[in-house]
């Protein structure tokens, strides 16, 4: 894993883990490749709020099984930034600004800049406002990462890309 890129997921991603739909299969499969020490991700402190509330707004969502969903994911450990020093909740609101998108969606591409990892969202809206930009990759896109131990050609065009 050394030399590896950091993935810092969304929470469009990381609901995919305990909501089954589409493109769940490759949240999953990053999940599991993380799980197994194959891949590095990351995610912000914001996550839990956003999972919240899709698991409230989902209608099979019982009190049980959310309890359950936040136990698992807090089992993962996954490691979490906090965004919460002025200068970087600046850069925050001048990204929304700048890409007119919400505060907390740039949240997670300010984070996604200062750990200098590459932002994997499942949110198309989102990732249509990031044409161009070689540190984010929309989940459906995603391929298997790890192929006998060797590394995807387009994860591979990433790590060129942040290395440039």
């Amino acid at each position: 894993m050394p030399g590896s890129p950091l993935y810092l997921l969304d929470s469009n991603v990381i609901a995919k883990w305990f909501v089954h739909e589409e493109d769940s299969d490759k949240a999953l499969e990053i999940r599991d490749l993380f799980i197994q020490k194959k891949h590095r991700v990351s995610t912000i402190s914001l996550l839990r709020y956003e999972l919240g509330n899709v698991l409230w707004k989902h209608p099979a969502k019982r009190i049980e099984s959310v309890r359950e969903d936040f136990e698992s994911l807090s089992e993962m450990a996954i490691p979490t930034l906090d965004i919460d020093d002025p200068k970087v909740l600046t850069r925050v609101f001048e990204t929304a600004r700048s890409l007119e998108i919400t505060f907390n969606d740039a949240s997670y591409l300010t984070a996604t800049k200062e750990s200098k990892a590459v932002l994997v969202t499942a949110d198309k809206k989102l990732f249509g406002r990031l044409k161009g930009r070689k540190d984010a990759i929309l989940l459906r896109d995603w391929k298997t990462q790890v192929r006998r131990g060797r590394v995807s050609s387009k994860v591979e065009r990433f790590r060129q890309g942040l290395a440039s």
